[in-house]
């Protein structure tokens, strides 16, 4: 995989992930387009570093508890490893998936409702900066620190406009239409939101921790 991201691989990657009639993801191949997700905030510059270094901090969490269990295969899903540590009572462990997927799902939802703001927005007199500082306050604020608020609502100042972040958002897709494009990456996005959402909803883990 390119260190750069890409629209299209990004998407692709994550319709692989898909599994069980599309009632869980592989765990692995969820990852990986994942990774190739965030990849876009690294366009970004430093105003989502935090976020970036969370995540990555989650990733490696999550790929050596993989690896360490690879014989037994307890988490080749989402749906496996959450049932897996659940019956062990191990979920609540801050090295353990369970307590790691959640905070990437939070993570997820602000990408794909800030992804969703650079679309829907893209002729309306709104800022980058606005659009970003909405989204944020939607989904990760209320778990953040006053400090990190602070940081995140100066640091929103700094992003691109929006037609450069539409245009780095839409990189590797040149040649397609973008709507139908946008239309498809909002779906998959939102599916696999949707899928974690009901994952920890049906098992009550959707408040394991605050922040």
């Amino acid at each position: 995989m390119s260190n750069h991201y890409n629209a299209k691989i990004a998407l692709e990657a994550l319709k692989v992930s898909f599994v069980d009639n599309e009632t869980s993801l592989d765990l692995k191949k969820f990852i990986i387009a994942y990774k190739e997700l965030m990849k876009f905030f690294d366009h970004l510059g430093k105003v989502f570093g935090f976020v970036v270094h969370d995540i990555s901090d989650k990733f490696h969490k999550i790929e050596k508890t993989i690896a360490k269990d690879a014989p037994n295969n307890n988490y080749a899903t989402v749906h496996s490893a959450i049932e897996y540590e659940k019956a062990n009572d191990i979920y609540m462990k801050e090295k353990k998936v369970t307590l790691s997927l959640l905070r990437l799902m939070r993570g997820l939802d602000f990408l794909r409702k800030f992804i969703e703001a650079i679309y829907y927005n893209q002729n309306t007199p709104k800022k980058s900066h606005e659009l970003a500082w909405e989204v944020y306050e939607q989904t990760l604020a209320f778990r953040h620190k006053h400090m990190v608020r602070s940081l995140v609502k100066t640091g929103v100042h700094l992003l691109p406009k929006k037609q450069e972040l539409y245009l780095k958002l839409t990189y590797g897709a040149e040649g397609t239409n973008f709507d139908d494009l946008f239309k498809d990456f909002s779906n998959t996005l939102e599916k696999a939101y949707s899928i974690l959402y009901k994952l920890y909803n049906d098992n009550n883990f959707l408040e394991l921790v605050l922040a």
